[in-house]
């Protein structure tokens, strides 16, 4: 399998302008995997691998944040000096492991940040020199080796048993250190490699050897909600559910499934729809050539699902149905506030008139917002972008609401009776 070229439709943005520096950029990088032996090495819980010398090891932990820019630059000496930790009570491994890296306990980052080190278990240089090694990772995002996440790896055929959690810092006589199939490059840029496509296919193709027929969604089409996750994170997708599912779309809370039965969902749906986030990135296990509908959740659309986009051949449609006017400067900065715009319902032709933002959720959204944390109010009211975005939705959206309230309804009403309106005039003078 080789890299999609498939073309997504963003006719449906509001806004296609918006996102054009991002939606062409190449997230394919083409080049061939090696691993690193690394001698009388650290493992720090947090921050990843330290050398002999007590340098940074780049690659060995996916979160880059300021924590993590501090250890780089920053000597492993000094961290303990400043963490209280004691470099002669450190216990010692003395073996050779294998590094699987940070596993994520939220299933969008173990599916795309988690997974950049497992396509080394896949390959013949691990099963002739390493399948006997211990396996460490560093647990991140309150991740438990259970549930899907123990599933996912072993239909990868990982040993389990071998698998060894990293809660301190520790020190190994050798690590082996897989260089990174999914990684960031840039800021907004998150990049894969021919060897994530294949940890890819590993799970595809051990969906399609195990399908079983379907039948809780005749028509195979699927709508993977966030709503049972948290009530408090999306406002409005209640309206998004009753709609696809008056489209003939099960709708799917995926949290309340088995892996294996996800996977026999999504590798025989013809048709999968989703907000974008966590959900949205099930979608490379979807089939070639498969309808796909994504719903950003604000103004910004996260730069894993534009890579994803290109994992696998797939018909991609974005479609705009939010009206997350306080989503700030990054795509997980809840909550998301759903509607059925005009853009939805353009999508499946129906009447675009219809659109309007319900006026609870609207309210509901303003409260939960600001309710959420005082100190976002600044950023609220410094957030010009997304005013932006949304400024010529605002101005329909609210001349509809405004044209449907029950004032303007009631005054039509009268002037449509003649009596009733002979009545007011005469009352007027």
């Amino acid at each position: 399998m080789t890299f999609s070229t498939n073309q997504t439709n963003y006719d449906l943005l509001y806004d296609k302008e918006y996102y054009s520096e991002y939606l062409c950029l190449e997230h394919f990088i083409n080049k061939k995997l090696g691993f690193r032996v690394i001698d009388n090495c650290y493992i720090l819980p947090g921050a990843g691998i330290f050398d002999s010398n007590g340098d940074y090891v780049d690659g060995s932990y996916f979160m880059e944040d300021q924590k993590v820019d501090h250890y780089k630059c920053t000597n492993l000496s000094i961290i303990s000096a400043e963490e209280n930790i004691n470099l002669n009570d450190v216990p010692e491994i003395h073996s050779t492991v294998v590094y699987l890296g940070a596993l994520a306990g939220i299933w969008g980052h173990f599916i795309t940040d988690s997974m950049r080190l497992l396509w080394f278990t896949l390959s013949e240089s691990y099963r002739e020199n390493f399948a006997d090694c211990p396996l460490v990772y560093l647990p991140c995002l309150k991740f438990n080796l259970k549930g899907s996440f123990k599933r996912f790896l072993e239909i990868l055929n990982i040993n389990i048993s071998m698998m060894r959690r990293v809660e301190c810092l520790t020190k190994y006589d050798r690590i082996i250190l897989p260089e990174e199939s999914f990684f960031h490059k840039g800021e907004n840029l998150r990049c894969f490699t021919q060897e994530y496509i294949t940890t890819i296919e590993t799970i595809r193709n051990y969906a399609l050897k195990n399908s079983q027929p379907v039948t809780t969604c005749k028509p195979k089409k699927i709508y993977y909600s966030y709503s049972a996750y948290s009530k408090y994170r999306t406002v409005g997708e209640d309206k998004l559910e009753r709609y696809f599912a008056s489209k003939g779309y099960e709708i799917i809370y995926p949290e309340k499934l088995s892996l294996d039965e996800q996977l026999n969902l999504l590798i025989n749906c013809e048709s999968f729809a989703s907000t974008i986030g966590s959900s949205s990135h099930n979608i490379i296990f979807l089939r070639d050539d498969t309808e796909v509908i994504l719903i950003p959740r604000s103004n910004n659309i996260a730069e894993y699902q534009i890579a994803l986009d290109h994992v696998h051949s797939l018909r991609i449609s974005y479609v705009d149905s939010s009206f997350s006017i306080f989503s700030g400067k990054y795509p997980n900065i809840y909550p998301f506030l759903f509607f059925i715009s005009s853009n939805l319902r353009k999508y499946f032709h129906d009447d675009e008139t219809e659109s309007i933002v319900n006026i609870k959720d609207f309210k509901k959204y303003l409260r939960v917002s600001l309710g959420y944390s005082t100190s976002k109010i600044i950023t609220y009211a410094d957030n010009p972008e997304t005013y932006r975005y949304y400024s010529v939705v605002a101005a329909d959206y609210f001349s509809k609401l405004f044209d449907s309230s029950w004032l303007v309804k009631l005054k039509k009403w009268l002037k449509s009776v003649p009596a009733l309106r002979n009545f007011f005039k005469r009352l007027i003078r």
